[in-house]
């Protein structure tokens, strides 16, 4: 039989509310990167597609995976469980790299590369942007 998933709490949804914001957006800037790199070629449009792929499945699972975890466990536990989705996360983004660059011939490394770092940095803008306790630093 499987268990049902925990109840999240408030600070619980808090935080997932704001990762579907985060993540809303994120999809929004590939389409969009993707998009103007299609003005240049279209080999760079879907490199730019891939690299924002790259970036957003293994961000995805790391957040479903820490989202999942029992609500009954300490605080170690916890922190132990976001290390180790931080370390699949990291293996699953080289996996990513790997195989675009092995199994696709015709890239743009650019466009992959470019659209990888700015999903960073825009989710970091939008971090601290949503969260505002940030700014009081």
């Amino acid at each position: 039989m499987k268990k049902k998933p925990a109840k999240l709490g408030v600070h619980g949804r808090a935080t997932f509310e704001e990762f579907r914001k985060i993540l809303l957006i994120q999809v929004i800037c590939t389409v969009l990167i993707a998009l103007i790199s299609c003005a240049y070629s279209i080999v760079a449009g879907y490199s730019a597609l891939l690299g924002g792929a790259i970036y957003l499945l293994p961000d995805t699972w790391a957040a479903w995976k820490l989202r999942t975890t029992p609500e009954q466990q300490n605080a170690g536990a916890v922190v132990r469980q976001a290390y180790v989705s931080q370390i699949w996360k990291m293996t699953m983004t080289t996996v990513g790299f790997a195989l675009v660059f092995v199994k696709i011939q015709e890239l743009n490394p650019f466009s992959i590369f470019s659209t990888y770092i700015g999903l960073h940095l825009v989710g970091l803008y939008i971090r601290l942007r949503l969260n505002k306790r940030f700014q009081k630093l």
